[in-house]
């Protein structure tokens, strides 16, 4: 991969910037105006290479404070981003919009641009960037943003300057970081990567096994696992105990005793009861209807209307008493009719006395089973009780299981651990003939930034079974010479060396690096060794991009001596000049 050019739109913010070949300076510059301590910090080099870090799908929240400021500010609303670059000469494009940044424009051989997710294009480019069929180790297309970072080093607020070149993502391991390392640089990376795997396993299963014990302890007030199993045994036999007394009663499967069942006898004895009550009081008035009297004198009324018509009396005597004679025939059939209702009523009665006496027998036994009991108080607590308990030995033993899978599990990823144990001890002689490549490489880089030095034992591949990442790639151990900007040198050196050891057509590696701000506070004598070393390169006709950004201090011709032609060449050649009055962003 090799960067073309980066520019905004649909607003220009600034001038496109196009990349070259060979060194890229991007210069902070003072001009005559300048106060002279005036600070070139915050004139927008280390935003410019956040731009290019954006575009190559870096995350965007409120953690990289410059553009989300500059955003937040309006600065950035409405404006995309646009790379341009090219992989086996073949042209790409990344546009992407601080608008709505997971959504990305992508173009391929200069064709229009199509929309494209973030994650999709994420893998997309780690393998445009990345894939190489012949290598022999393990590689994921899921490693942009791990391998990206190694190129694009940029210095961001309140952070440290520079980590060991090794550490180079501070958030992550170095049992992670091995893997990307020894990928980098052409090394199979098989054993640091199912090292990782394992190391990763043996972090995820310790502290879950630990809340497991914890957590039986504190659920069971016991001290150990030991214990967490004698109190398994202890859970059944009690379960035994509590299942065979309720079986006594008669109340495991037929008798299951709950408040709702007695309420329900009681209330249907109550309901029998008043049903009962009903029809004898029914029975009680038939009987009383049945006794009223329909005996009436006809001889008195007749001798009462003799006085007025003796032919009418006798009239009215023969009518009344055929009247009485119907009245006493239909008496009579009423009579038939309740004695048959009460017979029914009686029947109905000495029916419900019997259910009655069914459901007292079963609220007797109900009863009698919790009289007997002392430890049961109510028609819940010996179902509850046994309820409780199942699901406590439930519990633990499903805990105590998960405890004991997991230190199986535990003690296959220590077997695991101890054999690639001895695979990395065997390491070092399958990689020889590599490393001794690299480390003349390495010396080569070395010697020409600082020839004051001319030291060969400055870097090592080695096995460190102490550690959790087995290796240790070992960079400028202990140099004293380097003390003041240890780290700076040692990660221009390192990053240098895995750069051009990755120069070859055959390898798909970015030809790009960024440093920003590395030559902070170290003797500016080593840019211009550096910048010797690398024109000496392009003389060879090596292609590659080495993108830095640099402040002008003081007085240039001072700091480097008689370094005039360099001095020339920073200022004319800068990809990108910024000064205090020409800032990336305005005024922002």
């Amino acid at each position: 991969m090799i960067l073309n050019s980066l520019y905004t739109t649909p607003k220009q913010l600034f001038e496109p910037v196009n990349f070259i070949n060979g060194i890229n300076f991007i210069y902070g510059k003072k001009t005559k105006t300048t106060d002279s301590k005036k600070s070139l910090n915050g004139i927008g080099k280390s935003t410019f290479l956040d731009l290019l870090d954006f575009c190559m799908l870096s995350s965007y929240d409120s953690r990289n404070k410059r553009l989300y400021a500059a955003y937040e500010k309006g600065i950035l609303k409405g404006i995309s981003i646009v790379l341009e670059f090219e992989i086996s000469k073949m042209p790409y494009a990344i546009k992407r919009g601080f608008d709505n940044p997971s959504l990305i424009s992508f173009s391929e051989n200069n064709e229009d641009f199509s929309e494209i997710s973030i994650q999709d294009l994420k893998k997309k480019l780690c393998d445009l960037m990345f894939f190489r069929a012949d290598y022999k180790g393990y590689y994921s297309n899921t490693w942009l943003r791990k391998l990206v970072p190694f190129y694009l080093k940029i210095q961001r607020p309140k952070k440290e300057k520079f980590l060991d070149p090794i550490l180079y993502i501070k958030e992550t391991n170095l049992t992670e970081l091995n893997q990307y390392h020894l990928f980098l640089l052409d090394i199979d990376n098989k054993l640091s990567y199912k090292n990782y795997k394992i190391q990763t396993d043996k972090k995820r299963i310790a502290p879950v096994i630990k809340g497991i014990e914890e957590f039986i302890s504190e659920t069971y007030n016991l001290k150990n696992i030991p214990e967490a199993g004698n109190k398994s045994k202890k859970l059944k036999m009690e379960i035994e105990e509590l299942e065979k007394n309720i079986s006594q009663f008669n109340l495991s499967k037929q008798y299951e005793i709950d408040e709702s069942k007695a309420n329900e006898i009681t209330a249907s004895i109550k309901q029998i009861l008043f049903q009962n009550h009903i029809d004898r009081e029914k029975i009680l008035s038939y009987n009383n209807s049945i006794k009223e009297s329909i005996e009436i004198s006809t001889r008195k009324i007749k001798n009462i209307y003799d006085e007025v018509n003796e032919l009418l009396s006798s009239n009215i005597k023969k009518t009344l008493e055929e009247a009485i004679s119907f009245r006493k025939e239909l008496n009579e059939s009423r009579r038939e009719f309740i004695t048959a209702e009460i017979t029914k009523l009686n029947e109905d009665i000495e029916r419900r006395k019997v259910q009655i006496e069914i459901l007292n027998q079963d609220r007797k036994k109900i009863f009698d089973f919790l009289s007997s009991k002392n430890a049961i108080n109510d028609l819940t607590e010996a179902f509850k009780s046994l309820s409780d308990k199942r699901g406590d030995l439930s519990n633990l033993e499903g805990q105590i299981k998960l405890y004991q899978d997991l230190n199986i599990e535990k003690n296959q990823i220590e077997q695991d651990e101890k054999i690639i144990e001895g695979q990395f001890l065997e390491l070092k002689q399958t990689i020889v003939n590599q490393e001794l490549e690299i480390s003349k490489l390495f010396v080569k880089i070395y010697n020409s930034i600082y020839p004051e030095l001319n030291d060969s034992s400055i870097f090592d591949i080695s096995t460190n079974l102490k550690l959790d990442s087995k290796l240790e790639i070992v960079v400028l151990p202990n140099n004293e010479m380097l003390s003041k900007g240890k780290n700076q040198g040692r990660t221009l050196v390192y990053d240098l060396m895995v750069l051009f050891n990755s120069l070859s057509p055959d390898k798909n590696c970015p030809k790009f690096l960024v440093h920003d701000g590395i030559f902070d506070g170290m003797d500016k004598a080593h840019l211009v060794a550096l910048y010797e070393f690398l024109e000496s390169q392009l003389i060879e006709g090596k292609q590659f991009q080495y993108i830095v950004t640099y402040n002008e201090e003081g007085n240039l011709s001072e700091n480097f001596g008689d370094a005039k032609a360099l001095i020339n060449k920073i200022e004319t050649e800068a990809i990108l000049t910024l000064t205090p009055k020409n800032k990336l962003l305005g005024e922002f």
